[in-house]
């Protein structure tokens, strides 16, 4: 019998009546340290730790020989984190595999009331609540007896995983903070699932590449073929946040990408094209076929009988704002006069002022779509709009107010199209075509005219 002291955790008892077996990746002093503070004090509830692993020679070896239950398992050349999971799951025995990245800390309890969860629904996929730890002093903010979960899994339209608050209407769904905090998506490195679940949902999409996706990926599948993705507020494990990779990509950074419309074309359905209007070089990839061979993920689908994409926005993340499907325009706003287009610039998350910059034609801080709901939203990857204050300020980009269920439409950020048929005046732009001029209004402000156009 185990109990986690963290908060009403304390009260809870987690009677373990199954076993696991770890896989993790990384380099030497973050394995060791990991195997100390996380698996050893768990070891009656271990089988096997598997360290799947493509480089460090012999000095992991030597070392975990003191450790009769941990096992090197070597690739024989570097192929990344996918694979690496991959390779340890199709060795492991347990009934239960759990997956951690390698630089993190668990705090005490952290392993049993994953297990006990997957005993008590074994098509759940469990992760611990996430912790920070400092990337410069390593200090682990562990976790103090009043702590709730606030946060859950989300994604945004660049396919990027990210945290939010969790809705009131889900936090009302919960008994008590114990209880499971459901998720959109996971952060897919620290979580354990029942081996069998794992390879009947399809483990990971084996023609994924080095790292980048795979989470987004398994989030939706899971959820669209009859799992559920659950945060365990019982578990702590602390996490070092990096602000890089530190590994080099071997086939360079395009292999996000082709992970990302890999996932985009089997999960997401028409939702895809809201992805490509955002990634250009995804939108190139995927109209020349250069991400694989798919035809193993769709029959997947198909034999699982999941849900479509409509089915996991409506239900699962109903908060989530859908940008139009076929937006009524979109790309650039571009100044007819000096041939400037808006753009956000650099590092803007909402609150600073739009500027003028030479037009790129590259999407990025340049891509804004004019939507049904007649606003001008930046959303690369989080939602922002064109956001217009009164006539002594510049407008600026905010957080839209309008984000999905329970939000409205801020008068600030309506914005309102004049169409002006005479093209005489635009000029030559090469590889754009132009049907007609159009002049936004800026609100609250008539001298303001700005060009915007399609890409």
């Amino acid at each position: 019998m185990f109990c986690h002291a963290t908060g009403s955790c304390f009260t809870e008892s987690f009677r373990l009546e199954t076993c696991c077996s770890c896989a993790t990746t990384d380099v030497y002093l973050n394995i060791t340290y990991l195997l100390h503070c996380c698996f050893f004090p768990n070891g009656a509830a271990l089988t096997h730790v598997l360290y799947p692993t493509d480089h460090l020679q012999k000095k992991l070896e030597v070392f975990v020989e003191q450790f009769k239950i941990v096992r090197v398992v070597r690739q024989p050349e570097r192929k990344g984190l996918i694979t690496a999971r991959l390779l340890g799951a199709s060795i492991a025995t347990a009934e239960v595999l759990t997956f951690l990245d390698a630089h993190c800390e668990c705090f005490h309890g952290w392993l049993e009331p994953l297990l006990a969860r997957i005993v008590e629904e074994p098509t759940a996929v469990v992760s611990p609540e996430i912790t920070t730890i400092d990337l410069n002093s390593f200090q682990f903010n562990k976790p103090i007896a009043t702590n709730r979960a606030y946060n859950r899994g989300n994604f945004d339209w660049s396919l990027t995983f990210g945290w939010e608050p969790i809705p009131e209407e889900a936090k009302r769904l919960r008994k008590d903070e114990t209880y499971p905090v459901k998720t959109p998506t996971f952060a897919g490195g620290l979580f354990s699932i029942s081996k069998k679940y794992f390879e009947h949902i399809g483990t990971y999409d084996d023609k994924m590449e080095i790292w980048g996706g795979e989470n987004v990926e398994m989030s939706f599948r899971v959820w669209q073929c009859g799992g559920q993705l659950e945060i365990i507020p019982c578990s702590v494990v602390g996490h070092v946040f990096r602000t890089k990779s530190p590994h080099t990509f071997p086939k360079g950074t395009e292999v996000i990408t082709r992970n990302q419309v890999r996932l985009a074309e089997v999960w997401m359905d028409d939702f895809k094209k809201i992805f490509y209007r955002r990634n250009q070089n995804a939108a190139v990839m995927a109209s020349e076929n250069k991400y694989g061979d798919i035809s193993d993920r769709l029959r997947l689908r198909d034999r699982l009988q999941c849900k479509n994409f409509t089915w996991y926005l409506n239900t699962i993340y109903p908060e989530i704002f859908i940008p139009d499907l076929k937006p009524e325009k979109f790309g650039a706003i571009r100044n007819s006069g000096s041939r400037t287009c808006l753009d956000v610039g650099e590092n803007n998350q909402g609150g600073k002022a739009v500027i003028m910059y030479q037009c790129h034609n590259m999407g990025g801080n340049q891509y804004f779509e004019y939507s049904s709901h007649k606003e001008l939203r930046h959303n690369i990857g989080k939602q922002l709009c064109l956001h217009a204050n009164d006539q002594s300020e510049p407008v600026k980009i905010e957080l839209c107010q309008l984000k999905g269920r329970g939000t409205s439409l801020s008068p600030q950020q309506e914005w309102v199209f004049t169409e002006v048929s005479n093209t005489s005046q635009l000029g030559k732009l090469p590889l754009l075509q132009f049907l007609m001029d159009t002049i936004i209004h800026v609100p609250l402000s008539s001298n303001k005219h700005l060009c915007f156009y399609s890409l």
